[in-house]
């Protein structure tokens, strides 16, 4: 059984009904009159219509029927003159209320039936000698019942199955559908095994049919804000997602269209339980899994599902993971999220649907390629099955780079080489006077002479020498504040990558030894986002809000290469699923210790001071 679309009262809606309905009455008064007389004179068709009235106390359905649906459904058998008795038609009029009560189904969004009770037949003139197989269509019921509340009620999913098992007779209803306060009926065609929902908003219930085009825009606009974008029981939604290290492609339908392709086994019919959920998503993760291929630069990708959720018609924010619970068949939705890795920035991608079946002609798909977002119709028919998308020039993911060490010379000396000389001569001098036995004065005038020609020439010839022993300066504080600040960055751009080896390699250049698993592991955590079920979040944006370099005279600092910083940042992190976008925003405080190792600046410590969540959100990703 499958869901079926709702068409709303604008317009020539309701002339679309009449029409419809007054053309297959006068086609098969046609084939009645053609037909044989006699127990198969019958057309193959029950055509019922229904006209429900919601208001906040109860529920007012009335169900009018032709006499040709008694004849077909209780087996009635004319006379002699091929006339049905009018006792036999009171009869079968008294039987059919509770044939009606039970193929004619309302349930909560919970998909508890909900229990309705007769209250009238609105009948018409007998004829005294009964209506003739010819004419069964010219005299109807109306069968009205009720159904109390104990408050007025949001969802109503309206099912019927007016069928005869055994003759296969095909059923079609006329669905009608009104709010209390709203004069805009919703219409349907409802066939057996399809369920329609119908949402009320009692607060801002439809409007006139002659609202202006402004106004109902509005009206919509705001619908389509309460339920956060899905704004259709019945449709199957798809939203395609193109990034830089994956294809996602998520799916939203309901299991009643499902059922149609796929095995849901359960105990009970009506409801899908929770000890009955897992063996359900393995069953529908397989088939998608087994279809809706997907290549990728020419070569095909095989997906992982990721994740598959039950949902219940009263749930709106798709974002987050649904909580666990019995669902019904005839209103729950599932959704699938198929994840295709890659390895770099995709050139071409190709999604086609091939998993249509007798309830899906049509896929409305939404594709968020990379910044650009558009939308796209998957058909059976023609070769509209496939997507086909086109990196517009976006180039792949840049390499994370270290922050290599700049070379820095010890101190240096500035040497006055010709003094040098000068006084490298005394002892020349000493040697060669020692060797002549030279006098005292004629040492002291050598002496002298040297000295006087050192401090004369002390002003030229000077050169600068390191000091080979000597340790290099400490970092200048005006090149310690950019090095941290790419630090910082590197630290959160290793999370772009998809795969945890590929975090794990671009962290290994920011953070060293020890620190490298529980940075990992910390920021994971902070990415994290509870409400998805520990999904990670993806990071738009890290500010960093203010640094400042401790002091370096702290004990605390082993060399005079390392430096302190103490840092305040925020980080914007977002999970989207389904078009629904989760944001948050939170903020730090923490002490870095940056030291240089193997010739690049590295964090060998950290501690988180204080985390603070600024902000959260959630919005619909529109075309």
């Amino acid at each position: 059984m499958a869901p079926r679309m709702i068409r709303h009262g604008r317009g020539n809606a309701c002339s679309f009904v009449g029409i419809g309905t007054l053309v297959r009455v006068a086609a098969l008064t046609l084939m009645i009159a053609a037909a044989p007389r006699g127990a198969t004179a019958a057309h193959p068709v029950s055509i019922t219509e229904a006209v429900v009235f919601v208001d906040r106390g109860k529920i007012a359905v009335r169900i009018n029927v032709f006499v040709e649906d008694l004849y077909l459904f209780h087996n009635l058998q004319p006379n002699r003159e091929n006339r049905l008795e009018p006792a036999d038609i009171g009869e079968a009029c008294e039987a059919h209320k509770a044939f009606l009560l039970e193929r004619f189904q309302l349930r909560s969004a919970s998909g508890e039936l909900l229990k309705g009770t007769p209250v009238g037949v609105d009948a018409f003139t007998m004829p005294e000698n009964g209506i003739s197989l010819d004419e069964l269509m010219t005299f109807s019921y109306g069968f009205r019942f009720e159904y109390p509340l104990d408050g007025p009620i949001e969802f109503v999913t309206v099912s019927q199955n007016m069928i005869d098992e055994t003759a296969g007779i095909p059923a079609e209803m006329q669905l009608r559908v009104k709010q209390e306060g709203s004069e805009s009926p919703y219409y349907a065609v409802l066939n057996p095994g399809e369920p329609v929902t119908v949402r009320f908003s009692w607060d801002k219930p439809p409007l006139s049919p002659d609202a202006s085009e402004s106004e109902w825009e509005e009206w919509l606009a705001a619908r389509k804000e309460e339920t956060l974008g899905i704004t259709s029981y019945s449709a199957v939604y798809s939203f395609i997602y193109i990034t830089d290290l994956e294809v996602r492609h998520e799916i939203l339908a309901p299991l009643a269209t499902l059922e149609s392709s796929v095995l849901i086994p359960r105990e009970d019919e009506a409801f899908l339980e929770i000890a009955e959920q897992p063996e359900a998503a393995e069953q529908i993760g397989a088939y998608f899994s087994a279809g809706n291929p997907v290549r990728v630069d020419g070569e095909p990708i095989k997906p992982t599902v990721s994740r598959i959720d039950f949902y219940g018609v009263d749930f709106r924010d798709f974002a987050q993971q649904a909580p666990k619970r019995r669902v019904s068949m005839a209103n729950a939705r599932a959704g699938i999220i198929l994840t295709y890795p890659l390895k770099r920035t995709p050139d071409d991608v190709e999604v086609v649907w091939d998993r249509f079946n007798r309830y899906i002609f049509s896929v409305r798909a939404v594709v968020y390629a990379l910044d650009k977002t558009h939308a796209t119709v998957f058909s059976r028919y023609g070769s509209e099955q496939t997507y086909r998308w086109r990196n517009p020039g976006r180039p792949p993911l840049p390499e994370l780079e270290p922050v290599a060490v700049s070379d820095r010379e010890p101190p240096a000396i500035n040497i006055p080489i010709p003094s040098l000389l000068g006084l490298l001569a005394i002892p020349c001098v000493a040697v060669a006077l020692a060797l002549r036995r030279a006098t005292l004065p004629v040492w002291f005038a050598a002496t002298t002479a040297c000295l006087l020609f050192a401090a004369a020439v002390s002003p030229w010839g000077h050169r600068p020498m390191t000091v080979p022993w000597a340790r290099p300066p400490a970092i200048p504080d005006s090149e310690a504040e950019p090095i941290f600040r790419r630090l910082h960055a590197n630290l959160f751009r290793a999370f772009d990558y998809a795969s945890e080896d590929q975090v794990y390699d671009a962290l290994s250049r920011t953070v060293e030894g020890d620190l490298l698993r529980d940075f990992y592991l910390q920021i994971r955590k902070r990415l994290a986002m509870e409400e998805q079920g520990g999904a990670l979040s993806r990071i738009e944006e890290v500010k960093l809000v203010s640094s400042r370099l401790r002091p370096r005279g702290n004990a605390n600092v082993d060399s005079s290469d390392a430096f302190d910083v103490d840092a305040t940042w925020t980080v914007r992190g977002t999970v989207e699923h389904w078009g629904h976008i989760h944001a948050r925003t939170n903020q730090y405080d923490a002490a870095f210790r940056v030291e240089p190792i193997g010739g690049h600046w590295k964090f060998t410590r950290a501690e988180i001071l204080d985390e603070e969540r600024v902000r959260f959100e959630t919005r619909i990703r529109g075309l």
